[in-house]
């Protein structure tokens, strides 16, 4: 965690507080959680506003004796303002020092208008005025700017290779629908996930993790589940996927995806898998080429069920067919054994009643 946003205090100025008292609510890059207080007291002063961002360890609050007279910490370095891209962008064609401009944007952030009105000497509001922007600009802070560091560290940093492949799942989907009619909530996606964990205890291979020039295969399966949220991806984990019945996978992966989606997940559930799976297959995606979560070394993309024609001896039979794309890690993991569990996870598919177990 790098930065967190104030969203909420549940407490204000002057109020008393108990020691683990819940004071305020921080939104990080993957989670929202509460600030407990470190001590009882009462509430000083509050130094950061609700909607404001700031830097890690930054102090948010003064909590001691009623009338005690405390100094305000120094407020954070200037580098920690946050800055728009198309700020920077303005800033380096007019050569403008960012360290002598005054963010008037929230929590002090420093936009284009500043950076304009700074050089020119004019208010900002005037600039504003005079040049309105045709355009909407979005800050990359939080969850965004975390999944795009992560991802982009993610192609800099690994040979990624992706394999892709048809596996029939005309079994695996009526499967499903007789489930559903007894009442059961197990999904498509729940069965893949069940299949992808008994494939991986045969391929410890992929369930690995490659950190300081050291691959790790663990022998615990920790399969994340990619989650799509209005801001960003997440990825809960459902821990120990290989020991857990299918009715077992499928609650958890519920739960964990409501708890995501109202952010209410806890750090250590959205980190720590040791191979993820996304799926595209509900806006119609077929085949993609899914990017690797590091420290991993394979990430599983699955697509749409699609009907496709297959010869049947002198006939054409109609069958249910799943585009899955395995991105891998060329360093840790070879073409040959990425294409063997994708063989393997064919075949499991193909029967899918023994993943009732």
């Amino acid at each position: 965690m790098e930065e967190g946003q104030v969203v909420t205090w549940h407490k204000q100025v002057g109020d008393v507080v108990a020691v683990d008292e819940p004071l305020v609510e921080i939104e990080a890059e993957k989670t929202t959680d509460d600030v407990l207080a470190p001590v009882a007291g009462t509430i000083l002063e509050i130094l950061v506003a609700e909607g404001e961002t700031v830097p890690a360890l930054t102090v948010l609050a003064l909590i001691g004796e009623p009338g005690e007279a405390v100094a305000s910490p120094a407020p954070p370095d200037r580098p920690s303002v946050q800055i728009t891209p198309v700020a920077r962008r303005t800033a380096k064609e007019l050569g403008v020092d960012l360290a002598s401009v005054t963010g008037t944007g929230p929590g002090g952030r420093i936009t284009e208008y500043d950076v304009i009105s700074h050089a020119t000497d004019t208010p900002a509001e005037t600039v504003g005025e005079r040049a309105p922007s045709p355009t909407t600009t979005v800050p990359l802070t939080g969850m965004r700017r975390a999944i795009a560091s992560r991802m982009h560290e993610s192609l800099q940093s690994m040979a990624q290779l992706t394999l892709t492949r048809q596996i029939d799942t005309t079994e695996l989907i009526a499967h499903q629908q007789a489930l559903k009619a007894e009442g059961s909530g197990v999904s498509v996606t729940d069965l893949v996930l069940k299949a992808v964990a008994v494939a991986l205890g045969r391929h410890p291979a992929l369930n690995a993790t490659l950190e300081d020039d050291v691959i790790t295969q663990h022998s615990r399966i920790d399969v994340g589940v990619a989650v799509a949220l209005d801001d960003g991806l997440i990825v809960p984990v459902v821990r120990d996927a290989g020991t857990k019945s299918l009715a077992e996978l499928s609650a958890e992966v519920r739960d964990l995806a409501e708890r995501v989606r109202t952010k209410s997940a806890k750090p250590d559930e959205v980190s720590g898998s040791t191979f993820t799976v996304t799926n595209l297959g509900a806006y119609g995606i077929d085949g993609f080429t899914p990017i690797i979560n590091p420290p991993e070394v394979a990430i599983l993309g699955v697509g749409r069920a699609a009907e496709v024609p297959i010869r049947d001896g002198d006939d054409v039979a109609w069958r249910q067919m799943i585009t899955f794309s395995l991105t891998i890690d060329h360093r840790a993991v070879d073409g040959a054994p990425g294409a063997q569990f994708l063989q393997t996870l064919a075949e499991i598919i193909a029967d899918p009643t023994a993943l009732n177990d």
